[in-house]
């Protein structure tokens, strides 16, 4: 049986966090396919596509890091679950430098429902050594039939006076639905006026 019949009957999406006895339960019947430990786990069903699972993890680095004592890397991964099984879909990977710290800010790692197809949002953030402008990056990935498309825009964080915060779009991001663009320059926006980073 799987996952989805158990706890949907119409398009939902649930977020289970690390450490909570709800992920614990899924880890069980659905092992991570990813290295590294589990830090958030979003499950999106709609009858229209069935249940995918996002798995977002952190791995020990194999690098020796200046940033922090125990670098890590990280690994996403979206997956169909599919008689039982698990289907894979997209796989993200960064990873730690010797000066540099990827850091998920998984309060802004979320899926987004549009019509019953899923649109996920992975929202993360390169932390390094030095006064250099800083990359803010939302990946976005739309579903189109069977596969996938990746879509990504940068912010630029400043650390000095003279550098300007400014926003890269790749050519993917300019064919993406207004809606979703809009989505996704709103979570440059709500961090940057948090000051989140």
């Amino acid at each position: 049986m799987s996952f989805s019949t158990v706890c949907f009957s119409q398009n939902k999406i649930n977020r289970y966090n690390k450490n909570t006895k709800e992920l614990k339960n899924i880890l069980n019947d659905y092992q991570s396919p990813l290295k590294g430990k589990t830090v958030l786990l979003i499950n999106y069903f709609s009858p229209k596509v069935g249940s995918y699972l996002w798995f977002l993890n952190e791995s020990e680095s194999s690098l020796q890091g200046a940033l922090t004592d125990k670098p890590y890397d990280l690994h996403a991964g979206i997956y169909l679950e599919d008689h039982g099984g698990l289907l894979e879909k997209v796989v993200f990977k960064d990873f730690a430098g010797g000066l540099s710290q990827p850091n998920y800010l998984l309060d802004y790692c979320l899926i987004e429902d549009d019509n019953g197809n899923p649109t996920f949002y992975l929202t993360y953030f390169m932390d390094s050594d030095g006064l250099d402008a800083k990359p803010l990056k939302v990946i976005i990935y739309t579903r189109n039939g069977k596969t996938f498309t990746k879509s990504k825009i940068t912010a630029w964080i400043p650390f000095q006076e003279e550098d300007k915060y400014r926003i890269e779009k790749d050519h993917n991001f300019n064919l993406l639905p207004t809606k979703t663009q809009n989505k996704a320059l709103q979570i440059l926006k709500d961090i940057k006026e948090k000051n989140i980073i």
